[in-house]
């Protein structure tokens, strides 16, 4: 005897909770790690056949972080989704380029990421409240 279980409608209301939109934040993060590596490898594979594996590299991964971030969007509003990928990545691509490629880290350039992850914040509670 086989037994087939059977699939269960999920209601809208909770495919909002838990975790099911869990795994959108999840193509989100993967999308920015996703960009974090396209953006660094084009420096990291710079010397290697005059920059074109970094580019092919960079390709790949730009390509993929824009798959998951169609996917993050599906349920994350755009404007958070994107937000979010954008200035996480540009900072953890600044903070990636401080140890990897010795790049400086001027005091201005901690406060200017400071204030990527302070507008993240704001518009997150922004947009959370509108919904409400």
């Amino acid at each position: 005897m086989n037994y087939h279980p059977q699939r269960i409608a999920i209601p809208a209301h909770a495919q909002k909770s838990g975790g099911i939109m869990l795994r959108y934040w999840l193509f989100l993060l993967a999308a920015i790690v996703s960009e974090i590596a396209g953006t660094t490898s084009l420096k990291a594979f710079d010397d290697i056949h005059s920059g074109r594996v970094g580019v092919v590299a960079t390709s790949i991964f730009i390509a993929l972080s824009y798959y998951l971030l169609s996917k993050a969007v599906l349920r994350i509003p755009l404007g958070i989704a994107y937000t979010c990928w954008e200035g996480v990545g540009l900072a953890l691509v600044a903070v990636t380029s401080f140890f990897l490629f010795n790049e400086p880290m001027p005091p201005l350039k901690l406060i200017g990421i400071a204030c990527v992850m302070f507008g993240l914040i704001w518009l997150h509670h922004v947009m959370r409240r509108s919904h409400d």
